[in-house]
Formats: structure tokens, C-alpha cells, sequence
């Protein structure tokens, strides 16, 4: 199974947005996908049409001690997703005693899997990755078994400033590691020219595809679906069809370099 992990060089960069429609758009090249949400804050699933009501995750059934497999839920194009779900308070310290041991291991489980795509939707953690506790080590598990990650970017000076201040720091991506710019807004002449900035600094770093800011993507989530179903000839929709075509010849091309 091909391990996509996304996340966000910081938060609101759109990676839960990210992460459902290249699920949706790979689904539409031929190949299922299953979506993972570590967010506590349990919004991925939205994007796949599960009514958030719902308590049914993850999260839910490390506390609770029930299967996690269980959980999944699928949408009507087919894509897969395994929600965070709803830990409440009261079983929060069972949660984070059974957290190291069931993330890795149903990471590495669903990792070990044949034929699909696993997408995981990884929350921003840049200081505690830095710390010896049990989140850092999950994360650290989480990204060892990855193929492909995308670190989410917009192209403004927020997030400019962030990458600055992590190459002075030493910060820097192997070879599985790649900035991808989400909300390009091709009227506004700050978010082109950084975004000229960024591929001139980072040429090797940056996907060749961006995402272009479309109202047809949050139009989209409000409607519960991915945007190449509610809007199949918009500029985002195209957009994620180029992404889900890069990450199908990029692995493609590590293979036969193998």
C-alpha cells in the first residue's frame, strides 16, 4: 500500500481539504484509497459525506477498547476513510495510554496492506517534534513508513517566513519530502510573485503542481464532496488531478529505479 502522509507547514494550510480531494482524485485514475485522520479535531470525514454526529473512529475505539477496523466508513465515488471519531473526556487517559501502541501498530497494519492508497492527515507538530514524548515517537513511527510527504504551504508570508526560519535552523527535506502550494491565487500579484519565490529558492523541494484557490473547493465541502464530483471542470479539480497523476508516476518512476 502506497503511504501518502499530508500536513501542514502550519495550521490552516488546508491539508484536511488536501488530503480528501487527491483521495477523490485518485479514485477517479483507477486506484481505491483509505484516508486516515489523526486530527483530534475529527473533520476529515465531513469531506467524505459521514454525518458528523457520528462518534464512530479511531480514536474512539482505542479508549473504548473495540476494534478500530470496524470504523471505516466509505463514500458514494468509492473513497475510504477512517475517522478520528469522538474521545470523550472522561475515557481521555485510557486514550493516551493505548495512543503509541495502536497508532504504529494500525499504521503499520494498514501500511502492509496490498493495492490501496493510504492518505494520512497529519496534524502540524513541528515543537513536539522536537521533545522525547509518546506523540513525537508517532509521528516519527508514522513518517518512517511513508512513500510520499507533503508538506502543505500557502503561498503567502506567513509561511514563507516559517521556511526561512527552518533552513536557519538546519531544517531540511530528504528525498520523500515535498512543499506543495495550496490557495495560489492567481489575481492577487503577492501570492504569484511568492510563489515565484518559493519555486526559485526551493526548485527541488516544490511539487511542479499547485493548487489554485477556486470557490469551487469550499462550495464542495460544503455540499460534502469532493470538488471533480460537484465541480469536474473547475481549475482546482484539474489541479488535483495533476497532483493524484505526480504521485502515481513518482512512485512509479521509485520502483523502477529500484
Amino acid at each position: 500500500m502506497p503511504v501518502v502522509i499530508v500536513s501542514g507547514q502550519r495550521g490552516g494550510v488546508g491539508t484536511t481539504t488536501v488530503v480528501s480531494n487527491l483521495a477523490a482524485a485518485l479514485q477517479r485514475a483507477g486506484e481505491q484509497t483509505l484516508s486516515l485522520d489523526l486530527h483530534s479535531d475529527n473533520q476529515l470525514c465531513v469531506n467524505f459525506g459521514v454525518d458528523q454526529e457520528l462518534t464512530t473512529g479511531w480514536g474512539q475505539a482505542v479508549s473504548s477498547g473495540k476494534d478500530w477496523k470496524q470504523c471505516a466508513f466509505q463514500a458514494v465515488d468509492g473513497r475510504r476513510v477512517l475517522p478520528f471519531g469522538d474521545v470523550p473526556p472522561y475515557q481521555y487517559s485510557q486514550f493516551r495510554e493505548g495512543l503509541a501502541s495502536s497508532v504504529t501498530a494500525m499504521a503499520a497494519s494498514l501500511s502492509a496492506s496490498d493495492g490501496d492508497w493510504l492518505l494520512v492527515d497529519m496534524p502540524v507538530d513541528r515543537q513536539q517534534a522536537l521533545c522525547d514524548n509518546p506523540t513525537a515517537r508517532i509521528y516519527e513511527a508514522i513518517y518512517a513508513l511513508a512513500d510520499i510527504s507533503l508538506y502543505v504551504i500557502n503561498p503567502d508570508l506567513a509561511c514563507y517566513r516559517l521556511l526561512k526560519q527552518a533552513a536557519l535552523a538546519g531544517e531540511s527535506l530528504d528525498t520523500k519530502q515535498f512543499y506543495l502550494i495550496n490557495g495560489l491565487d492567481t489575481d492577487s500579484s503577492l501570492s504569484m510573485d511568492i510563489e515565484l519565490l518559493l519555486q526559485a529558492e526551493y526548485s527541488k523541494q516544490i511539487l511542479p503542481v499547485s493548487i489554485h484557490l477556486d470557490a469551487a473547493v469550499p462550495e464542495a465541502a460544503a455540499f460534502m464532496s469532493a470538488v471533480n464530483a460537484y465541480m469536474p471542470d473547475s481549475q482546482a479539480s484539474g489541479d488535483y488531478h495533476s497532483l493524484a497523476l505526480w504521485c502515481i508516476g513518482h512512485l512509479s518512476k521509485g520502483d523502477a529505479d529500484v
